[in-house]
């Protein structure tokens, strides 16, 4: 049984998708319901615990203070404490956002009683009644438990969209990585979900499984997409740290971690294998290489291609100082590629510190799991 926690004051969690920027994050879960993935490590240390209705909700109305004393309804006061201070952050720049949109933190508040998660929504949505939307990170399995009608309930309450782990649709890496689901799980919870009205972003992890599976997990993850169709389909690259579980499977030999440009051809070969669908394509992620790798399909779907490909017929020293320039943070776009002085420092760089052809692939990996907290 869960031990009940006394409210210690306003809570933020570690983590949220990027494109949650702009939403006020208000924290359901501590930690993560499921914590066994291999290839994570953001909540290894966290103990779970769900937060009961009324903290939430005391959360709720302290924001709700911040924001009418930032718009000038309430009198101001000094912040009391780290929550309160974290409150006001929160409540400011949900401000200067517009209010829209919602994120629950930490991994899968659909764990949350139905009851209480109804309950905090309806407060929520009192609260603040202009909120457009509210989102979370939702596993599959939890998805396929829950009644349709629930969910139906849910997306009336305006928690109308989930983001889900899909991260491959091969079943062998899945349970390699100790996932807890299966690919025709990951497709029933999709098409159930947006059957109920609520918009699902998929996150397709490449490199994943290594050389080995590139190529089947490109095709099996296209698969899944093609049977549900969803809203949005997110690249999150790999990163490969020593902490993460999955490392002994490279320590081992059972994987081969593969570079940058052999990641670009598995991400290749999946947007090639996605036909009749509507999804909006992202690659909006730090650890991505191509950020500019968007569109619709399948309108957009031929100038993605074109886009990639253009990567990979480039000279490799030209495609080295792009990839160091990416992982260091100078250059964004190929079309930096033309800029003298970008480029200048990213090969004064290469000079200073011996980078070259010989080991550009252990710098980028080194750098790579720099720029995440794992």
């Amino acid at each position: 049984m869960q031990k009940i926690q006394p409210y210690s004051g306003f809570e933020l969690g570690p983590i949220r998708p990027p494109s949650e920027a702009y939403s006020l994050l208000l924290r359901i879960n501590r930690g993560c319901g499921w914590n066994k993935c291999r290839f994570c490590g953001f909540y290894r240390d966290v103990p779970f615990s769900i937060r009961r209705a009324e903290d939430v909700k005391k959360d709720i109305d302290l924001i709700r203070f911040w924001v009418d004393v930032i718009q000038g309804k309430q009198p101001p006061r000094q912040a009391r404490d780290d929550g309160d201070y974290e409150a006001l952050s929160m409540a400011y720049h949900w401000v200067q956002s517009d209010m829209r949109s919602v994120f629950f933190q930490d991994g899968n508040s659909l764990l949350m009683p139905p009851q209480e998660l109804i309950e905090v929504l309806e407060y929520l949505n009192a609260a603040f009644p202009q909120i457009q939307r509210i989102t979370t990170y939702a596993r599959s399995d939890t998805i396929n438990r829950i009644d349709p009608a629930r969910l139906k309930r849910y997306a009336e309450l305006k928690l109308n969209r989930f983001h889900i782990g899909l991260e491959t649709g091969n079943d062998e890496i899945l349970k390699l990585m100790r996932k807890g689901t299966t690919k025709q799980a990951q497709i029933q919870a999709g098409i159930k979900a947006m059957a109920a009205g609520i918009e699902i972003n998929e996150f397709y992890m490449p490199g994943m499984g290594g050389r080995e599976y590139a190529r089947q997990s490109a095709l099996d993850t296209a698969d899944v997409m093609n049977q549900v169709d969803p809203d949005f389909i997110r690249i999150r690259s790999m990163a490969l740290a020593e902490n993460l579980e999955m490392y002994e499977d490279y320590e081992k030999g059972i994987l081969t971690r593969p570079n940058d440009i052999e990641t670009i051809g598995e991400i290749r070969l999946f947007i090639e294998s996605l036909h009749d669908i509507h999804s909006w394509v992202d690659s909006d992620h730090i650890l991505n290489i191509l950020l500019e790798l968007k569109g619709r399909l399948p309108q957009d779907k031929e100038k993605m291609l074109g886009l990639i490909d253009y990567f990979l017929d480039l000279p490799e020293d030209q495609q080295n100082i792009f990839r160091l320039g990416r992982r260091l943070g100078l250059m964004g776009q190929l079309s930096d590629l033309r800029n003298h002085v970008l480029v200048d420092k990213v090969k004064e760089t290469m000079d200073r510190s011996h980078i070259d052809k010989s080991n550009i692939d252990m710098v980028c990996d080194r750098l790579m799991i720099r720029a995440i907290p794992i």
